[in-house]
């Protein structure tokens, strides 16, 4: 196969007499605007691509550079997961996003697990209260600080879809709330609930018409957007909201299926949020964001898989913990993937996030085998997230054994 050097360049590029960079399996001309790329036929040779890729400056990483930084006690609860991550280089086109991003967007990461049949707990009801307390602080804490435990302060940096700023102004609107216009922000609140649904035209039990349209941000926008109004009415919302948020329960288990359906599908999860909206992108006429992004996009492709994942199962355990407030035993939705590593979640940088996946295991691992952490790393070594989710599986106490302080 010849190189980039020696190939000619592609057949869209010459046909329009363009500049063509010769990367493969497309060209980053073909890439911006989401075309076809072919190339003619090569006179074969002897040159074999090397296993290593550029990931930062001159520093590189190998498939035996990664495994053996697995050292760490959170490599072991992995299991499987590990990080088989590609770090291509963005300076010279070899970055390919379904190499970069193998260990958290590989299908098993993508799977809906559920407890082993016949293992059920039964919470009190101040264990309830208390996690539907910290649900609905964290909701609060997006409007306040622009990021939570579910919503990576990455995410809407570039683009902020419609109906999570809607979403975002009600909350904010809620949270100011006063005994005088208390009815007011209700009746606001209500109106964009409704005026979501029917933004998508969706009935409950159906797939909404445009889900097939939406990109990857607009699928994860839409399921926060309506988690948002579910906590505030199920929660701390008035008699319609409550009734409005119960009835739309179905919906949100519809959006949720598809955000994971269309993220599992997508070829490059980080492109959503760095380049323009669907129809700006047919304006302009290209469709992934400029070359300078390319050596961040393994970062932002591993923030949307892990905001789309945490998202999943907050939505979830909200619906569970508002069932079983109401009702001792409900079905189980399942739950996904998360990563489990103090730090990752919080890294400021692609380099800073890039180091941390270099130099120890994420921890990346099912809902259902988090138990693990308990007899396997420390708890100053895992998520606060994770401690969360270990708190509303396994109750203060154990975490208290295990050495964490949780506040009431």
């Amino acid at each position: 196969m010849a190189n980039s050097s020696e190939r000619n360049a592609c057949r869209p590029c010459a046909t329009a007499k363009r500049r063509c960079g010769k990367q493969t399996p497309q060209c980053q001309r073909c890439r911006r605007r989401g075309i076809e790329c072919t190339y003619p036929p090569s006179k074969a040779s002897s040159w074999i691509p090397c296993g290593t890729f550029i990931a930062q400056g001159n520093s590189s990483f190998t498939y035996s550079t990664l495994q053996s930084s697995l050292s760490s006690p959170l490599s072991q609860v992995t299991d499987g997961a590990s990080l088989g991550l590609d770090l291509s280089g963005p300076f010279n086109g070899l970055w390919n996003d379904s190499l970069a991003s193998t260990w958290f967007t590989s299908p098993e990461t993508w799977k809906v697990t559920h407890s082993p049949q016949g293992e059920q707990r039964t919470f009190s009801i101040i264990h309830l209260k208390r996690q539907m307390a910290k649900l609905h602080s964290c909701i609060i804490q997006w409007a306040e600080e622009g990021s939570n435990a579910f919503v990576h302060p990455r995410l809407y940096q570039t683009r902020f879809p419609r109906c999570a700023q809607d979403a975002y102004t009600a909350l904010l609107c809620y949270i100011h709330r006063t005994s005088s216009n208390e009815r007011t922000i209700m009746q606001i609140m209500e109106d964009r609930i409704k005026q979501l649904l029917a933004d998508h035209d969706t009935s409950i039990g159906n797939v909404s018409k445009d889900s097939a349209i939406l990109d990857t941000l607009e699928h994860i926008a839409r399921v926060q957007a309506l988690l948002v109004y579910q906590v505030i009415g199920l929660y701390d919302g008035d008699i319609r909201l409550r009734h409005l948020a119960e009835a739309s329960m179905p919906v949100l288990n519809n959006w949720m299926v598809q955000m994971v359906e269309h993220a599992s599908q997508a070829v490059c999860l980080g492109s959503c949020i760095i380049s323009l909206g669907s129809d700006e992108q047919r304006a302009l006429g290209f469709g992934l964001p400029d070359f300078a992004h390319c050596e961040n996009l393994p970062w932002y492709s591993w923030v949307v898989a892990e905001s789309i994942r945490r998202t999943w199962i907050v939505a979830s355990g909200s619906q569970a913990i508002f069932q079983m407030m109401k009702q001792a035993c409900v079905p189980c939705m399942g739950g996904m993937m998360l990563t489990t590593r103090k730090g990752v979640w919080e890294a400021p940088s692609a380099l800073a996030w890039v180091k941390l996946c270099s130099e120890v295991n994420v921890g990346l691992m099912q809902m259902t085998e988090v138990d693990k952490l308990f007899t396997e790393v420390t708890p100053e070594d895992v998520d606060d997230f994770a401690k969360i989710i270990l708190d509303l599986q396994f109750g203060k106490e154990r975490l208290e054994r295990w050495g964490v302080q949780i506040e009431d």
